[in-house]
């Protein structure tokens, strides 16, 4: 009972010790501020238990830009810029980073529930109850994953799971899989198991693609060059904000993502799925329209480049995308609906997440549930948010801007004298 929980007086309390966290951490920890962090699983927990086992990161090295961590420091694990992290380097490299800041850090301990009383927050814990002035919440870019509710309208007895926890292919039975969701993990996740040797169906939503590279230089150097990491919440409409990320891959070497090229590979592919019912599921006639926006999108992305590189009067390579030939509306109809064999079959629901404070007893969602801040300043002194995607731009929730996001949140705490 919580009467029986130990009690702890603590001047901060960091919720996660994922990459955010640990950024809040290390500028705590170059003032001298005192100050714990409390995970709920093991460090670096998203790359631990959410990610498959042949993910890779989609910027290059040298967009690790970790203060002491960034490919310039000796820290660095690696020493190719233009190389890209695997899951386990990941994971390494995350809590590598953790035992360099040396903070005490509290694995296994979730916490259950945050309030306000006077001037302290009380933090419940799985294992004890927590005062403190300052409460950082870092509890996951995204939230939990989320399936829709036509899902339970399927057969009770098919293997279903969202994308955060695929592993492999050797978790799935032995018939086709269906990967519902085609943003940058649905599309990864289906040429990881095409490449595998499985039978796969991607259901293909509107989402876009840009080249691994064009013109000589990796695409997430031309966004980084253009200022597109640097795009705040006042220069994009919300909307925009929560489109899906481009697809583009850092594995194998990094290589593009298109999913025409894997269509003639061996993936199928089809239209959106408008509904569910026990043994199949009913299919939108979108599968062209969906296709092409995502060529479309390749195309205008690098029209945008061009139009840098002339306005820069930037030296290097000529190139020009064309649109693909092979995007023609009779040859990309979609099927009707996909049959489901409950004993062979499995559907992977790459539905992204939302996001799920109940747990905080204080007014801090919209009415979206998103967290009402700004650039993790909330309304309740000492109280922030931090590592959220787009908490601030583009780049909040990434390895190439989550420190500038925790520099700040650290200085405005000594700014007004919280502790």
């Amino acid at each position: 009972m919580q009467s029986n929980k130990e009690i702890n007086n603590t001047s901060v309390v960091i919720i996660g010790a994922g990459i955010a966290g640990l950024c809040i951490s290390y500028f705590l920890s170059k003032k001298n501020i005192n100050h714990i962090i409390l995970e709920k699983g093991v460090i670096a927990n998203s790359w631990v238990n959410e990610r498959w086992d042949n993910f890779y990161l989609v910027n290059p090295n040298w967009a690790m830009k970790i203060p002491e961590f960034d490919i310039d420091s000796n820290n660095f694990p690696f020493d190719n810029p233009d190389g890209f992290l695997n899951k386990k380097e990941v994971i390494n490299y995350v809590q590598s980073f953790a035992k360099f800041i040396g903070s005490k850090i509290y694995e296994n301990e979730k916490v259950e529930n945050i309030s306000k009383e006077k001037n302290q927050y009380k933090i419940i814990t799985s294992k004890k109850i927590i005062n403190c002035n300052i409460a950082v919440i870092a509890s996951g870019a995204f939230g939990n994953a989320h399936k829709p509710e036509i899902s339970k309208k399927i057969n009770s007895k098919l293997f279903q799971i969202h994308s955060s926890q695929y592993k492999n292919s050797s978790q799935l039975p032995k018939g086709k899989v269906i990967v519902v969701g085609s943003g940058q993990s649905g599309a990864q996740i289906a040429e990881d198991l095409l490449t595998s040797g499985k039978e796969v169906w991607l259901a293909v939503s509107k989402c876009g693609r840009r080249p691994r590279s064009y013109r000589g230089k990796d695409s997430s150097w031309w966004n980084y060059e253009m200022g597109l990491f640097n795009k705040t919440i006042d220069e994009v409409p919300f909307a925009n904000r929560w489109k899906c990320s481009a697809h583009t891959s850092g594995s194998m070497g990094g290589h593009d993502i298109n999913l025409l090229d894997l269509r003639e590979k061996g993936l199928n592919i089809c239209g959106t799925i408008r509904e569910c019912k026990k043994d199949n599921l009913i299919v939108n006639d979108d599968l062209f329209e969906n296709i092409k926006f995502s060529d479309e999108y390749a195309i205008n992305w690098s029209i945008e480049v061009d139009k840098y590189i002339n306005k820069k009067n930037i030296s290097t390579k000529t190139e020009h995308l064309h649109t693909d030939k092979r995007i023609i509306s009779d040859q990309l109809k979609s099927i009707d609906k996909l049959n489901l064999n409950y004993e062979e079959d499995s559907i992977i629901w790459s539905t992204g997440f939302r996001y799920d404070y109940d747990w905080i007893d204080l007014d801090v969602t919209d009415d979206n549930n998103h967290p009402i801040q700004r650039r993790g300043v909330t309304k309740y002194k000492g109280l922030y948010f931090m590592g959220l995607q787009w908490m601030h731009s583009s780049k909040s929730a990434q390895f190439i801007g989550v420190a500038e996001d925790a520099n700040f949140i650290v200085r405005d705490i000594l700014s007004k004298n919280l502790l």
